[in-house]
């Protein structure tokens, strides 16, 4: 079912103009060689800070970029795999770098040597071993594994040859797995840039064997981006730890572009984001600044999801907005919408069923509703008074989020904040029945000589008013020593003990729930006890 996607993203395009731009100031391109390759290629998908990188790397290795038909394939690339390859064939002996040879070394690779050095252009004569260990200013003790190479092997397989024998002189990591050496990360790896890479990662960011071992993947980050990475937080920390800790403990870190980090610290403060919540979803760092930012945008304007920007969670679900934005359509669609919070958004699929076959979690949840009361009413998160009282309603939870907020909208427009706070409850009653109940009592008693209320006690009265024909059950104007029904004890246990990330929800009080008043309910929707 639809509402189940939960990896696919399409991802976004650059504007074709900021697209020409890169290319132009980047790749020393004129307007009609960027608008040739536009034309061509018909597609922008690239993250802005991934695109700008690959252009440099081509400046930096002078790589050709024509024939442009091939060009889109190598900018689609991820930085370090783009980086890696140059430097495969840079480690062999290729000179004349282009992007025909990048974007088809995996099927250059599988021809013998002989065949490659014809078609790359490599000197017949040249020694690929002696040009690998030129590079690298040394070369392994152990070379078992070199005496049987002949050039009428596979590239690939003499290649393989010569990076397993750097493994324990040159790489310096004895207990590391062949499979996994070879096999993590790219497919393809350059001997000398992860030579490179560890000494940077055992010089500057103090990385020990068992750490390596443990996260093999970083054997394929850019040196040179690891020292921007180290250089541009050294002061500043990230999140609020220091730049070592923040790769150390998120590795993947290590693999991201420094200045689209930036870029995304100053998106978090622009939209009031705590660096405490960046810090507990540490993957946001791996969306372009460009996308959270319009992801944001998508997210403030939608009808359902608005309500969340400000949550803990609002960073995962800019993360997975399409998968946010389609849930939301099939909950609207199968009228549950209203009582989805982000954690049903943003849920396993396991937990999604549940929620739209049984009902499971169409309870209100405290730390979802507290957000919404502080959110709306401008209070210090650390305020639980006012939640309390609100608790104190036997059918707090039955209230949708949906209902909730606008019925706090409306009120906010016409009532100051403690004049609402004095009269809580009233939050659990849909608008609709609000608007049209104060109506008729200020017609009612505005004329009067005899009663003169303020917009306190209209609040008060119309909160009496929905409440008196129930007798109180639903708390209305609470008095001291007035007793209300309690419900069975394994209730309030359930519901003492449920958090906001609790799946097994009681649905037992939804389902027993007919004594509730009907004015809790929206006049249009649909009771909770036909659900």
């Amino acid at each position: 079912m639809r509402y189940i996607k939960t990896v696919s993203f399409k991802m976004e395009m650059l504007k074709k103009d900021t697209f020409q731009k890169i290319l132009i100031k980047n790749l020393g391109l004129n307007s009609d060689e960027v608008k040739l390759i536009v034309d061509m290629n018909n597609t922008t998908s690239y993250a802005k800070h991934r695109l700008i990188n690959n252009c440099l790397l081509c400046q930096r290795y002078k790589v050709d970029v024509r024939p442009f038909r091939n060009l889109q394939y190598c900018l689609g690339l991820l930085p370090h795999t783009l980086e890696h390859r140059i430097n495969i064939l840079k480690d062999i002996g290729v000179q004349n770098l282009s992007v025909t040879l990048i974007s088809k070394i995996m099927s250059y690779l599988n021809k013998p040597v002989l065949k490659f050095k014809l078609i790359a252009s490599v000197p017949m004569q040249q020694d690929i071993k002696k040009n690998i260990f030129s590079k690298l200013h040394e070369s392994p003790m152990d070379k078992s594994q070199l005496e049987s190479l002949h050039n009428l092997m596979k590239v690939k397989e003499y290649y393989k040859k010569c990076f397993l024998s750097c493994k324990t002189d040159i790489f310096n990591l004895p207990g590391l797995d062949d499979e996994i050496l070879l096999n993590t990360g790219v497919k393809h790896k350059s001997i000398s840039m992860i030579a490179e890479t560890l000494k940077v990662l055992r010089l500057d960011l103090g990385c020990n064997n068992e750490y390596i071992y443990k996260n093999p993947k970083i054997l394929i980050a850019s040196a040179q981006n690891v020292r921007s990475l180290l250089s541009g937080f050294r002061d500043t920390g990230l999140v609020g730890m220091s730049i070592e800790e923040a790769l150390k403990k998120h590795p993947f870190l290590l693999l991201e572009d420094a200045n689209n980090m930036k870029q995304l610290l100053q998106s978090f403060e622009r939209y009031d984001i705590p660096e405490e919540y960046a810090r507990r979803f540490m993957n946001i760092f791996t969306l372009g600044n460009e996308f959270f930012v319009e992801r944001m945008g998508l997210i403030m304007k939608h009808p359902d999801l608005h309500l969340w920007y400000k949550y803990p969670r609002i960073l995962q679900m800019v993360f997975h907005t399409n998968m946010a934005m389609e849930r939301a359509e099939y909950l609207r669609y199968v009228n549950r919408i209203k009582w989805a919070r982000a954690h049903t958004i943003l849920s396993q699929k396991k937990l999604m069923d549940r929620f739209i076959q049984y009902g499971a979690s169409t309870l209100m949840s405290p730390k979802p509703l507290r957000y919404l009361l502080n959110n709306k009413l401008k209070l210090q998160p650390k305020n639980v008074d006012l939640f309390k009282k609100l608790k104190r309603h036997p059918h707090w939870k039955i209230a949708g989020f949906d209902d909730i907020e606008r019925m706090l909208d409306y009120l906010m427009e016409n009532f100051t904040v403690d004049e609402i706070c004095c009269n809580i409850h009233i939050v659990l009653y849909s608008r609709s029945t609000v608007e049209e109940l104060l109506a008729d009592l200020r017609k009612k008693y505005s004329q009067s000589t005899e009663h003169s209320f303020t917009n306190s006690q209209y609040l008060a009265l119309c909160l009496y008013m929905l409440e008196k024909d129930t007798h109180f059950t639903g708390d209305g104007i609470w008095s001291k020593g007035h007793s209300v029904q309690k419900r069975p004890v394994s209730q309030n246990q359930s519901a003492t003990n449920r958090t906001d990330s609790d799946a097994n929800v009681d649905v037992s009080s939804v389902k027993n729930s007919n004594k509730i008043n009907s004015n809790l309910h929206d006049k249009n929707g649909i009771s909770m006890t036909t659900i």
